[in-house]
């Protein structure tokens, strides 16, 4: 039957990998619930600001590494899958050769850009010494992500993908300690925020490479099997990946840059604090959709369009089990949670520029599995193109908007919120489910079940608020913001997941427990 095998959460690997990014998320966030407090309380909003700011840089940085790295499993899969053992070699040592190489290049202009950053932005003359220290380290955390990617493979070609979940984990809590311990043992800087995760980025390197060592002791990374014209194959395939990003970029990765230069920085300070939970959420519903992209790509791959449909729409319904509830507590309970965090600063404005950062993921987070559609089918140039133009788009809307209206730094995240509604149901959705040979309205009904888990959710959340006094202790607010996360997931559990999903999802639960076998 094929909805059983396009079934996509019934392994113990991917049952792994959830539970490993679960924790991650946790960690994560138990690292800024801490640190931001301090932060804000002893350096100011603004300061805070850039920690967030120096993390954008990087990522800057990182659209130049995209094109090379995005696509290296791919063709190294694909000469390993073909027995070309000698070929799938010159792709592993070109692409990390190419990477120290570009490592190298950014040492100067990162050089520059610490050398020089108080005449770039604002900054107290005070913290100057602070600012461009964060920053100097973000940089190198960058160089060394860039320089042992190409270890990071190991676990996508040997379907392991449940490991690199579990390295992470240990990343986070090293990450975590570090953190926590220079802040309780010394005297409170911001740079330590980017010690803890230049120490996570360093174990996470090494691990990585001995993991590589061991799974696939075939590879090595080798000048003398460099070859320009295999760097060049890979960067003119990754290109449209490093377009995409850059469209994402310009949507939604420049809002602080231009809050500071544009409104100032105690603002971006304010939008800092406010993106801090969404994206800790965005980038754990990433890591959980990434789980379900090997089964989507096997079944495109068998032309398997049924299965596909089907395997698409569970993994939906699995994303749409979660997405609603954080969302559903930020709008009902999140002014509370901003007063009891970040004490002194503006809680009700914080909150709104939080919902308006996050909100859409009502329809962005069910969607997540879906991007996958345009790689496996070959349309990433499509992708990149609407990606591309929607960036530009919000970059000249933000702007006119600054310039003409008394908006303020709701215009920055009023745009992008708005943008990426409309990429996600004029594009995004009807051209998944077109590139796959299905209606275009295939894949509406799950963002339309995904909306009516929000609204439920946030009605109960509101009642809740209203019966309890969640500002008055973290007690009371946890007490009443899991109370409504557990209700919303028994609703949602049995709102959006078909009968055969929830016995899977129990299955899945038990396997990765322990308690079941995985043929179960």
């Amino acid at each position: 039957m094929a909805y059983s095998r396009a079934e996509g959460f019934n392994s113990r690997a991917l049952s792994k990998n959830i539970i490993f990014s679960a924790v991650t998320f946790g960690l994560n966030t138990l690292i800024s619930f801490f640190i931001t407090p301090l932060i804000t309380g002893r350096f100011g909003s603004d300061v805070y600001g850039y920690v967030k700011l120096a993390n954008d840089f990087a990522n800057y940085a990182s659209l130049f590494s995209i094109a090379l790295n995005s696509m290296a499993s791919r063709f190294i899969m694909l000469e390993q899958t073909r027995g070309n053992q000698a070929k799938a070699q010159q792709y592993f040592s070109s692409v990390g050769v190419a990477n120290i190489l570009l490592a190298a290049i950014f040492i100067l202009p990162s050089a520059l850009c610490v050398l020089f950053l108080d005449t770039l932005f604002e900054i107290s003359p005070l913290m100057v010494g602070q600012v461009k220290l964060t920053f100097a380290l973000t940089f190198l955390n960058f160089l060394i992500q860039l320089i042992f990617s190409i270890y990071s493979n190991c676990y996508y070609l040997t379907n392991t993908l449940y490991l690199s979940s579990l390295r992470t984990s240990q990343a986070s809590i090293l990450n975590a300690a570090t953190v926590l311990t220079l802040f309780v043992f010394f005297e409170p800087r911001i740079s330590y925020v980017v010690l803890g995760t230049l120490a996570a980025t360093a174990f996470t390197s090494i691990a990585n490479r001995r993991a590589s060592r061991r799974l696939l002791p075939e590879l090595r990374c080798r000048l003398a099997d460099f070859s320009p014209r295999c760097v060049w194959e890979v960067l003119s395939s990754g290109l449209w990946n490093s377009i995409n990003n850059l469209g994402q970029l310009l949507a939604s990765g420049l809002d602080l840059l231009i809050t500071n230069v544009f409104i100032g920085p105690v603002e971006m300070g304010y939008l800092s604090i406010a993106k801090t939970v969404p994206n800790v959420l965005i980038s754990f519903n990433a890591t959980i959709a990434n789980a379900f992209s090997p089964n989507l790509m096997r079944l495109y791959a068998e032309g398997d369009t049924e299965g596909l449909k089907d395997a698409a729409k569970s993994a939906m319904r699995f994303m749409a089990l979660f997405v609603s509830i954080p969302n559903a507590i930020l709008l009902s309970m999140g002014v509370d949670f901003y007063e009891l965090w970040v004490p002194g600063q503006p809680a009700a404005m914080i909150n709104l520029l939080s919902l308006l950062t996050i909100i859409n993921s009502c329809i962005t987070g069910p969607m997540q599995p879906l991007y996958q559609i345009f790689t496996i089918t070959n349309k990433v140039r499509e992708n990149a193109l609407v990606m591309i133009s929607y960036g530009f788009a919000c970059i000249l809307c933000s702007y006119t908007l600054l310039r003409l209206t008394n908006m303020g730094v709701y215009a920055v995240v009023t745009v992008s919120l708005v943008g990426s509604l409309f990429v996600a149901t004029l594009y995004h959705l009807p051209f998944a489910a077109k590139h796959i040979g299905l209606p275009r309205l295939e894949f509406f009904p799950e963002v339309l079940k995904s909306i009516l888990s929000f609204v439920l959710v946030s009605a109960l959340g509101l009642g809740v608020n209203a019966l309890f006094d969640l500002s008055a202790s973290w007690i009371g607010w946890f007490a009443g913001a899991i109370g409504t996360a557990l209700c919303g997931f028994a609703l949602n559990f049995f709102l959006l997941l078909k009968a055969p999903e929830r016995r899977r999802f129990y299955g899945m639960v038990r396997k990765a427990l322990g308690r079941a076998p995985d043929g179960e």
